[in-house]
């Protein structure tokens, strides 16, 4: 309860905004993202994804407001990375792996998602370098409370090819070069 001083008058407007607060918080949370996220037309930027998976957000992911938790984006960037990456360059016992830290992540929220929303998190490879290269995300709502279709964040992470016994970057080697440039290749909008 928060304290309040004045006249009775005063603590009356407030109890009453309080009691408004508790029973129209739905409401008031659809003001907040209007105002706050307005309706972003055609910003998709990934229409060809190396990879995708479909995320339902647990009631774990969201804060008090029952939005999902900024930081929880970067989880779901990461599970759809981690899949990419196995996929691509595989994980079979006796295989060099390549090892890596993320140098970089870098998110644009666009739309608050909620608890029970179906989230589409999309990744694509879009460049390369000596030792490291980028993935782009997309999340987008597939199936909400609110609708479908609305591009919830967009977001990029820098890979960096590492050797953690010496502690510090390598160069990236030839076999998985060629699989990262192979994909960026057929995932490349015209």
């Amino acid at each position: 309860m928060i304290p309040v001083t004045g006249s009775l008058n005063e603590r009356v407007v407030v109890d009453l905004g309080m009691q408004f607060l508790r029973n129209e918080s739905d409401q008031i949370l659809s003001v907040l993202e209007s105002l706050y996220f307005p309706k972003l037309e055609n910003l998709a930027m990934i229409t060809k994804p190396a990879h995708e998976i479909e995320i339902k957000v647990p009631y774990g992911d969201i804060d008090w407001l029952g939005h999902v938790n900024n930081a929880k984006y970067l989880t779901y960037f990461e599970t759809a990375r981690a899949e990419l990456m196995f996929r691509t360059f595989g994980k079979e016992e006796g295989k060099k792996w390549l090892d890596v830290i993320i140098a970089r992540a870098e998110i644009d929220f666009r739309a608050a998602a909620m608890w029970n929303d179906v989230l589409i998190v999309k990744v694509r490879p879009v460049s390369i370098g000596n030792s490291s290269w980028t993935y782009e995300y997309e999340i987008e709502l597939l199936e909400g409370k609110h609708g479908r279709g609305k591009l919830i964040a967009q977001g990029k992470t820098v890979q960096v090819a590492y050797d953690y016994k010496l502690k510090k970057s390598v160069p990236i080697p030839s076999s998985f070069r060629k699989l990262l440039i192979n994909q960026i290749e057929e995932t490349r909008d015209n």
